[in-house]
């Protein structure tokens, strides 16, 4: 860990579509960085902060996607379609023990372990 970081696990620097769905309906994105715990997300919406989110990461090349529960942990409300400051959510992966605890962070483990 570096300075202040007090994340266990390190982040994948990985842009993959999402799809989440919100109290105001459904947002696209992408995520920027992805860890066994959270993620970074550029979002079309702006997503307010504490929001619980039904949230579906495509992997790309794959036929594969995780679907989680997620909450917004912080919210920046940027110009959205500019590009330079898009709408950005960080999200913790809210994991439902034991029901999903094997095949969905394991899947997600290998996913950030393939090569870009």
């Amino acid at each position: 860990m570096i300075g202040n970081d007090r994340r266990i696990y390190p982040r994948a620097e990985v842009q993959w579509p999402i799809s989440a769905m919100t109290a105001e309906g459904a947002v696209q994105g992408e995520t920027k960085n992805l860890s066994m715990l959270g993620a970074f997300i550029s979002c079309s919406k702006p997503v307010s902060s504490n929001e619980v989110l039904a949230l579906t990461i495509n992997i790309p090349d794959t036929d594969h996607s995780l679907t989680v529960r997620a909450q917004v942990v912080w919210s920046n409300r940027g110009a959205g379609e500019d590009e330079a400051n898009p709408h950005g959510i960080g999200v913790k992966f809210i994991w439902h023990w034991p029901a999903i605890m094997t095949p969905q962070p394991s899947q997600l483990e290998r996913s950030l372990d393939a090569p870009s």
